[in-house]
């Protein structure tokens, strides 16, 4: 079976530390997609296993500060991108 959990990133830019959740199989794995998609003025610090995912819609953590660039933005599925 498939299971998939949820890893808390602590990260920091400028001197302030920040926190976001990432689904991933393994802390691995978390790991190496935050360092791959991360900006180049954020550094991570620690990733810890908060626990399984549920799969469920969670609201975003809301940091003034997105750890990753504006390229890796996910698409939403709220709107009609085709609509004019």
């Amino acid at each position: 079976m498939w299971q998939m959990y949820k890893f808390g990133m602590h990260w920091k830019h400028g001197g302030k530390m920040y926190y976001d959740e990432v689904p991933a199989t393994s802390i691995v794995e978390a790991a190496d997609y935050f360092n791959d998609n991360k900006r180049d003025d954020v550094c991570l610090v620690r990733v810890e296993e908060v626990g399984p995912d549920d799969s469920g819609v969670r609201e975003p953590a809301h940091s003034p500060v997105k750890p990753f660039s504006p390229l890796v933005a996910r698409r939403r599925l709220d709107k009609d991108e085709d609509a004019r």
